[in-house]
């Protein structure tokens, strides 16, 4: 593989670039050093445009289950409406920017990979000092980090879906009261309305006829009953974890570029796990926990319709009453 112009002739020690990465050699912009880093860029480049994209597409189909989570949440549109209507917005704005950026990322790097394949970058001048190479990586440099203050956002949205979705499922009743009526019967109008005399016969009572119980027969009974809810406490306080972990990857990106050494680890660190490990266990704990809250959900909106739809026919329409 030819890198730089065509005219320019590689010896074999131009092929034998310094290949470990140098974060000295890096900052003094050396030729030969990024001309090696864009070798390497060139090798891995499919791996990379595979894993941007299908990165693009999963924050892309991210905005479905977490719009349905907000969906289910807010009782369809009647239990914290705002709340939940910003919950539907992060997962909205967040997947879209993040599909955005990733395709950014994708047009931007096959352009400095062509630059770095086709174009001559080394003898700008007499000279022959590598300008080209110096430009190429300072505006890589620039442009991802446009690129990086999209990833922190990403990471925000994250944190706060996972905060309101904890504040959401929180908030939500532990039980219904439910009432119901019982009948309270006394001792002797309970004896069949008869007396027996000394002598065994049976005479007929004195008493009125059994008539309706009054309404103090009737007293009112509640009942608690305890409501399932709509996602587990386990997965809410995980995703809690998760989003932490995020806001711990936010400040490390941005603290870079006081200290790139220390936080460039620290936010690789915490890119690999939530990228690799945490965000892909959320995800699968939301995908077999959201079908069933939305069928409890649908269930029991269903049960109310058919209630106030039996209701709403038992009512007489004040036109067709008789008044007497």
């Amino acid at each position: 593989m030819m890198y730089g112009s065509e005219s320019n002739t590689q010896t074999d020690n131009d092929q034998t670039k310094p290949s470990n990465w140098d974060f000295e050699l890096w900052k003094d912009l050396d030729p030969d050093y990024i001309e090696s880093r864009w070798i390497e860029r060139e090798q891995s480049r499919p791996l990379m445009m595979c894993a941007v994209l299908f990165g693009a597409i999963a924050w892309f189909f991210l905005l479905v289950p977490v719009v349905q989570s907000a969906w289910v949440l807010s009782k369809g549109g009647k239990r914290l409406v705002g709340t939940h209507m910003a919950l539907a917005a992060l997962g909205i704005c967040g997947s879209i920017i993040e599909l955005m950026a990733r395709l950014i990322i994708v047009g931007m790097t096959n352009a400095s990979q062509w630059l770095a394949k086709d174009f001559n970058l080394n003898d700008w001048s007499e000279t022959d000092d590598g300008t080209g190479w110096r430009v190429l990586e300072m505006i890589h440099i620039v442009t991802q980090g446009m690129v990086l203050w999209i990833d922190t956002f990403e990471a925000l949205a994250f944190f706060g879906i996972v905060v309101i979705m904890f504040y959401s499922v929180a908030s939500e009743p532990k039980f219904i009261t439910k009432k119901s009526s019982s009948i309270v019967i006394d001792a002797d109008a309970a004896s069949g309305g008869s007396v027996v005399s000394a002598d065994n016969n049976v005479q007929e009572s004195s008493l009125s006829p059994p008539s309706s119980p009054p309404a103090s027969a009737f007293s009112a009974v509640t009942t608690k009953v305890p409501v399932e809810p709509t996602f587990s406490k386990c997965f809410t306080r995980f995703g809690l974890f998760v989003g932490v972990l995020a806001i711990v990857d936010f400040l490390a990106d941005v603290l870079r570029f006081v200290d790139w050494k220390i936080f460039g680890r620290i936010a690789m660190a915490t890119n690999t796990l939530l990228g690799v490990i945490f965000l892909p266990i959320w995800l699968l704990i939301l995908g077999k926990e959201l079908p069933q809250a939305t069928e409890r959900f649908e269930r029991e909106a269903k049960r109310k319709s058919i209630i106030m739809n039996s209701l709403d026919d038992e009512k007489v329409p004040l036109k067709d009453m008789e008044i007497s």
